[in-house]
């Protein structure tokens, strides 16, 4: 393939004395490959230089770093604005990024920057006039734009004397000194080459230069868009054409027609990012070793590069990344992200539990110490912390791991040279934990954010601005933005994968580009500017309509020389970015110039039917439940393998509890046993008494301290006054304070009540020699002359579910009645303990039904538990424990 570049070799073989100028670093380096490969013998090469370095060659000026040009801005405005009037550096750092990209524009567009600032600063103070807010900050804000020419004067001296500047300036100070450049440069030649939008500086010094007759220009534009005025590709260029001095009587230098030839074009719609990514593996799958030589990616979202190198064929092993790879999208980044939540969001209680647990299931924190990382979050869910502080951790983690979680959970008090230090050595504690053999990989990383830390570090020991720990984050991501991990292989073999503005003057075979979607190739209305659009469109200042031409020309060039094209975008919004694809898609088809393959990608759909879950009754199972039934089946236990026998083999034969968690919030189980303990202790003293008047009143005055004791020991104080917890704990009090109000009345209505037992504990039951039985019965009372076996609960319960017409009801499946089951069994297992004297009731008290009262089981409308109604239980009950045990009837989900 013939691409631009040889063409302008071709054109300019001569290239002593001779200075080339390409818009990218990268373009320069392929052109001098180029070069060398062209040449015949031994000579000197010429110099190449990106649009930026030679405007910096011709000046002597560089660049100022960009945290250096937010305080060097700052300190500029603490010297103009008055100090009743000025806000703090964090604050500050929200304005700075759009003012510094402001200057560049208006410098690099040479416009009078007094006519235009102060022009800006009417419009702020018109738009506060009609604002109905007058807050300081805003006051603040409008001062800060009255000022902003002086600023700006002040910026620029400040600048200078440190020994750099914006780059608005330096292109303002290379247009307006050209001369003295060319001057004592007249014996090079100068050569510009694949430009297309130039600002009004560029464009002056081009034509300086051009002017001086031993320099050429070398465009790269296609005939089949010029005869079309209202194609974007056009827009620069064409005006450059017919206005420049230069092309009066020079030739334009180039227009080709390779847009026409034949082109394989496909568009692939992908639901989400992720498919994008497998659809461009299978892409790549089906190329040769020699064609993904001559391939390259094109990412309109530079996010996908992580996704896309772990995602790419194991044949291919060169690999190419010319942007780099952002430190910002490491997996490392994501740990500092958690680590500086933390410490931001800590309050005076101490680190919230969620953030620690996100701290220490880090990969990175596993990796370096994952027995105690794995200690210290058991410990934060079974002792139910919900705020820990650097000391609690100490107490918990071994001293042989202080090192690492002292570093971690160490307290930063806002000291952000502390906290600087801190993330420089934990950094260094986790390099001592990675093995470079086996993870390379992240030992770049982490050298990249040592690098990024050290700056950080070197930034506030001479910066007395930086105060608080809100402004060196501001300061952490803007550092964190600017590094790259260099992942730089052969620019001339394997695979290409790059950014847009890298493709610039560049061709291939193959071009596979990413994210063609509106709002990200191109990338719409979205600008960092505070200039409005009308004063834009005023001072010609480029818009979003001149930056969308821009992304337009750098698409159709990278198609011109192509003969296989593929282009991705995603279908599907998830409420971040844009779904509808590009426009430029739509261009295409209806230029009609290509045919194009269009397929919508969706991920393979599984065909499956929904099985139950089955697990078959093993030796080692069958032995479980041996050993199960020999220490004692609760009722409770039993009625759970009435309910969802998978639930009972989970709990009971595997040992698989609820899934852990820090109870926020008081659970459901921990409110039910605050109330049973609560009962229990006011209850206990009045054990083998006749119920009066006075026991009622005495324990109804006890409720609320007795309470308090038990939510002390079953879930701690440290809570109960919040949220939800402040609601339940109310809702307690109020649980027994009406169950003893309607106590009480029962007893002033002629209720005679004998407490026999509170809390009974029922164990080894033998129901046969190998078969026991255990469990706990809340209440036993007689009450006007009828034993009552009373269970407890907080749900809300019915008399229907403890009605029975027959006894083989009990064991029907989803548990409709197992609390009919769990009374019966309380009931069974006491006639057992000792002779029961009738009439006996068993049933429920229901808290959330307290005026249903005492709910009996009944039988055929006979709430009387009787000889035979024991007997039937027991026929129930022995069948249930038998189907339990019985091999051949596997485990099933009801």
């Amino acid at each position: 393939m013939r691409t631009f570049l040889d063409e302008v070799l071709q054109k300019e073989s001569d290239l002593e004395n001779t200075i080339l100028i390409v818009p990218s670093r990268r373009a320069g380096n392929v052109l001098l490959k180029k070069i060398t490969s062209l040449s015949s013998h031994t000579s000197f090469a010429p110099e190449i230089f990106s649009i930026e370095e030679f405007i910096e060659h011709i000046t002597g000026l560089k660049p100022i770093n960009p945290l250096d040009a937010v305080l060097a801005l700052y300190e500029s405005y603490l010297e103009i604005v008055s100090v009743d009037k000025q806000v703090s550096l964090s604050t500050f750092c929200g304005w700075a990024p759009s003012i510094l990209s402001d200057f560049n524009e208006i410098d690099r567009y040479l416009l009078d920057q007094s006519m235009i600032l102060n022009h800006l600063k009417d419009i702020k103070e018109m738009s506060d006039h009609w604002s109905s807010s007058s807050s300081d900050i805003i006051v603040n804000y409008i001062d800060f734009w009255n000022n902003l020419y002086d600023i700006y004067s002040r910026f620029c001296q400040k600048s200078i004397q440190a020994g750099s500047i914006h780059q608005g300036y330096i292109y303002r100070e290379a247009a307006e000194n050209v001369e003295h450049y060319l001057n004592i440069s007249k014996n090079k030649r100068h050569v510009f080459i694949g430009f297309n939008a130039l600002n009004s500086a560029e464009q002056q010094l081009i034509q300086s230069i051009l002017a001086q007759g031993n320099a050429e220009i070398f465009w790269d534009t296609e005939l089949s868009f010029q005869s079309n005025k209202y194609h974007e590709t056009n827009i620069f260029i064409s005006n450059y054409r017919t206005t420049w001095k230069h092309f009066t009587s020079n030739e334009f230098y180039w227009s080709f027609n390779n847009y026409v030839d034949q082109k394989n074009i496909s568009t692939y719609g992908c639901s989400q990012n992720i498919l994008q990514v497998k659809t461009l593996g299978t892409i790549l799958s089906k190329l040769t070793n020699e064609e993904w030589c001559k391939t390259a990616i094109v990412l309109g979202d530079e996010s996908l590069l992580l996704p896309i190198i772990n995602s790419l064929p194991d044949n291919i092993d060169k690999v190419n990344v010319t942007m780099g790879f952002p430190l910002s999208k490491t997996p490392t980044a994501s740990f500092f992200s958690k680590l500086l939540l933390l410490k931001k969001q800590t309050s005076p209680k101490g680190y919230y539990y969620k953030d620690v647990l996100d701290i220490l299931r880090d990969p990175l924190v596993r990796m370096s110490n994952s027995l105690e990382a794995e200690l210290l979050e058991k410990a934060i869910i079974e002792k139910n912390i919900i705020y820990l502080t650097a000391k609690s951790i100490d107490n918990i983690t071994d001293q042989s791991s202080e090192s690492l979680f002292k570093l971690l959970f160490s307290e930063w008090s806002d000291n952000i040279h502390r906290a600087v230090q801190n993330c420089i050595d934990i950094i260094e504690e986790f390099r001592k934990n990675i093995n470079s053999k086996n993870d390379p990989l992240q030992l770049e990383f982490l050298y990249g954010f040592s690098v990024a830390f050290t700056k950080l570090k070197h930034l506030t020991e001479s910066e007395h601005h930086i105060k608080d720990i809100t402004t060196l984050i501001y300061f952490y991501r803007d550092i964190l933005l600017s590094e790259t991990i260099d992942l730089r292989g052969d620019q001339d073999e394997g695979l290409q994968i790059m950014g847009v503005l890298e493709s610039r003057v560049l061709d291939f075979e193959n071009v596979i580009i990413t994210s063609v979607n509106e709002g990200v190739f191109p990338s719409g209305k979205s600008q960092n500017s505070n200039i409005p659009y009308d004063l834009k469109k005023l001072y010609q200042l480029p818009t979003y309509a001149e930056k969308d031409a821009i992304y337009a020309y750098h698409f159709y060039h990278l198609l011109h020389r192509a003969k296989n094209i593929d282009l991705l975008y995603v279908t599907h919004s998830d409420g971040l970015g844009s779904s509808e694809r590009s426009r430029f898609i739509r261009q295409m088809e209806e230029e009609n110039i290509h045919s194009i393959n269009k397929y919508i990608v969706t991920p393979p759909i599984l065909k499956s039917t929904l099985k139950d879950i089955e697990v078959q009754k093993t030796e080692a199972v069958i032995e479980k439940l041996t050993l199960f039934f020999k220490k004692g089946a609760s009722p409770s236990s039993l009625s759970t393998f009435l309910r969802d026998p998978i639930l009972f083999y989970e709990r009971y034969v595997l040992g698989i509890n609820d899934s852990d968690a820090v109870e926020e919030t008081v659970a459901a189980n921990t409110m039910g046993t605050i109330v049973h303990n609560a009962l229990e202790e006011l209850y206990r003293p009045l054990v083998g008494l006749q119920l009066t008047v006075n026991h009622l009143e005495s324990i109804s005055k006890c409720i609320d301290k007795e309470v308090h004791k038990q939510f002390k020991d079953t879930y701690g104080l440290d809570y109960i006054n919040e949220g939800k917890n402040k609601i339940i704990y109310a809702i307690v009090k109020r649980y027994l304070h009406n169950y003893i109000a309607r106590e009480l009345d029962l007893l002033k209505k002629g209720d005679n009540v004998q407490i026999i037992s509170v809390e009974l504990d029922l164990r080894d039951i033998q129901l046969s020699n190998n078969i026991t039985l255990k469990g706990k019965v809340d209440l036993i009372e007689i009450r006007n002359g009828c034993l009552n076996i009373v269970d407890y609960k907080t749900g809300k319960v019915e008399g229907k579910h403890l009605k029975l017409t027959k006894f083989e009801d009990l064991l029907q499946p989803e548990g409709s009645f197992e609390k009919a089951f769990q009374v019966l069994m309380y009931a069974y297992m006491l006639s057992k303990v000792q002779p029961l004297e009738f009439p006996i009731q068993a049933g429920i008290i229901s808290f959330k039904n307290l005026r249903a009262g005492f709910i009996p089981f009944q039988f055929d409308k006979n709430a009387q538990i009787t000889e035979q109604t024991l007997a039937e239980f027991e026929s129930v009950l022995i069948k249930l424990i038998d189907q339990i045990l019985d091999k051949s009837v596997p485990f099933t989900r009801v």
